[in-house]
């Protein structure tokens, strides 16, 4: 071996050795990268969680359902005993605009 050989030797050495990191360099960014993305992911998975946890299920939908019917017929019966209410009062209110004082 030459001096000149080993000098050849030693560059090829370098070179090789600058692409191993370069390379290794690359891998451990992307391995960072999607780290990086599977924590959002993960965030975003539990944020859909809890809400999904508060959505009400079709049970509660239908009680809240047969709730506002029995609402319904409530103000329907109030609506019907406040009509001859409504019919004494304007005949009251017709009598004293008619009444000539």
């Amino acid at each position: 071996m030459t001096l000149d050989t080993l000098t050849l030797s030693f560059s090829n050495l370098q070179w090789l050795l600058s692409v191993a990191a370069c390379i290794y360099a690359w891998l451990c960014q992307r391995q960072a990268a999607d780290t990086a993305e599977v924590q959002a992911l993960r965030e975003r998975i539990v944020a859909l969680e809890q809400q999904i946890q508060n959505i009400p299920d079709g049970d509660l939908v239908n009680e809240l359902a047969g709730d506002m019917k029995a609402m319904n017929a409530s103000l329907q019966g109030i609506r019907e005993s406040l009509a001859p209410l409504t019919r004494s009062v304007d005949r009251i209110n017709d009598f004293l605009l008619n009444q000539k004082v």
